[in-house]
This record gives C-alpha cells, sequence and structure tokens, in this order.
C-alpha cells in the first residue's frame, strides 16, 4: 500500500506560501554549475514541488524533467504552469539507469527523508542515474536554520486570499523537526524533517563513486560555519582530469552573483 501522500491537502497553496522563497539563487547556480556538466545533457529536477525551477530552467532553453514523491504536488505544479514534463516518482528508486548529466536536489529535498538508510539509499541512485561527468547539486538545512527560524514556534501568515497557521517543534536528541501547517480551518499537514551533518553526507557520496567538488554555505559558497542554515553540495561522476580548475572559475561566479 503507498504511504499517504503529506501534501495532499497543501500542495494547491503551496506556490503562494512560497512566494517568497528565493528561486532565482538556485536558478543562477543551477545555470553555472551546466558549464561542469558533459554537453549535451539530461537535467532531472528531483524532488521537484510544483516545478518552479524546471519551468524557470525550461523557459531559459533548457530540457529540463522534474520528479516529486507526491503525485498532489505534480498536479498542482502542472495545473499551475501547463504541461511541464513532472512526473511521480522517487528519489530512492529513480527510473535512470547512467544517462543523466546533471541531477538537482533542492529546497532541503533529502530532509524530508527521516532514515539515515534512505538518505544512503537516495546518494547511490543519484550515483547510479549519472553518467560519467554527471554533475549532481543539492541542498540540505542545517539545525542552526530550524532553531533560529521554527523550533518552538507559532505563527500566523496572511497568503492572500487565504491564512496558514503554523507551529513547529525541534527535537534534538532525534534530530527531526515537526512543523504543522493548517489552511483556513482545514486539514492540518504534518511536514517532517530531520537534520544530518555534512560530513555524513561527503562521506555516502564517496562511498558511492562520487567526487565531492565542494561543500559551501548556499547564500556566500564558501566554507559553512555554525551560522550556516543551509548547505550547497556538488559532487561528479567520473570527472575530467581539468575539473577543478573549472570549478574555481565557476566558484568565483557564482561568488560574484551572490554578492551582488
Amino acid at each position: 500500500m503507498a504511504a499517504p501522500d503529506a501534501f495532499a491537502h497543501l500542495a494547491r497553496y503551496y506556490d503562494p506560501i512560497m512566494s517568497h522563497v528565493n528561486y532565482d539563487r538556485w536558478f543562477s547556480c543551477t545555470l553555472a554549475l551546466a558549464e561542469l556538466a558533459p554537453a549535451p545533457f539530461r537535467h532531472v529536477d528531483t524532488g521537484c514541488g510544483t516545478g518552479v525551477l524546471v519551468n524557470m530552467l525550461r523557459q531559459a532553453g533548457w530540457q529540463s524533467a522534474g520528479i516529486d514523491l507526491s503525485a498532489a504536488m505534480v498536479s498542482a505544479g502542472r495545473r499551475a504552469r501547463g504541461s511541464l514534463p513532472l512526473a511521480v516518482a522517487d528519489l530512492r528508486a529513480l527510473p535512470f539507469n547512467n544517462s543523466l548529466g546533471f541531477i538537482t536536489c533542492l529546497f532541503d529535498s533529502l530532509n524530508f527523508l527521516l532514515e539515515e538508510r534512505e538518505l544512503r539509499q537516495a546518494i547511490h541512485e543519484f550515483a547510479r542515474a549519472l553518467c560519467p561527468g554527471g554533475l549532481l547539486y543539492f541542498d540540505i538545512v542545517t539545525e542552526r536554520m530550524v532553531t533560529l527560524h521554527f523550533a518552538g514556534q507559532e505563527w500566523d501568515e496572511d497568503n492572500g486570499g487565504f491564512q496558514s497557521s503554523w507551529t513547529s517543534v525541534y527535537n534534538r536528541a532525534t534530530a527531526c523537526a515537526e512543523t504543522r501547517v493548517r489552511i483556513n480551518t482545514g486539514a492540518e499537514t504534518l511536514i517532517r524533517e530531520r537534520i544530518y551533518p555534512h560530513a555524513l553526507l561527503e562521506n555516502m557520496l564517496r562511498d558511492f563513486g562520487l567526487t565531492v567538488l565542494a561543500v559551501y554555505d548556499a547564500e556566500r559558497w564558501r566554507r559553512p560555519t555554525r551560522h550556516t542554515t543551509r548547505i550547497d553540495f556538488i559532487a561528479m561522476k567520473q570527472p575530467p582530469r581539468n575539473v577543478n580548475r573549472q570549478f574555481k572559475e565557476v566558484t568565483k561566479h557564482v561568488r560574484t552573483l551572490l554578492e551582488s
């Protein structure tokens, strides 16, 4: 029996609720990193949600597609953005093998995997799906993000046409955050995420034969500190010899964009 869709009640409201999110940063970083990917390449955004990034990339001329575990989110994306190539699929069992040149997995999608074995399976699937020279770009949120902005808080938002009510708790012992969202007086949505140390992710990437190019504070593209709230990971499968030199130029470019 399939697991319940955690976003079944929230999906139709998701885009207005997240209208403040800086998708432009992910878009800019993805475009810059594409310089490292094999050409031509197939790109898939895993954990794509309602397809905002996929839509932005396709408008830029990419042949991008997206997958998400939530059928409700995929349906909401199609309603909002037309016939985007979005599909319901599990990033722990990707329908690709040695064929993708670029995989993205952003907006802390991996934090939604609550067991370490699930996280490990996802990294294994990324490695299996990439072709030689293929690029992986994903992010996670840190405990600093959760404790600074969510843990122990209650708040209401006016989202233009509807109200959303939020409560959030964080269990340091389990490293799990639970956020409950209610739209107007409707059903409640429970969002659960787990915080993982970035060293664990780095080790998993290497375990599955991926070369870690960088682990950066997402807002600065420099080494993470105890103040970092989101971490970007960039890794490659069987990178070419000159990749480090190329990546230095990409890093300079992205830092310029982030600082402007």
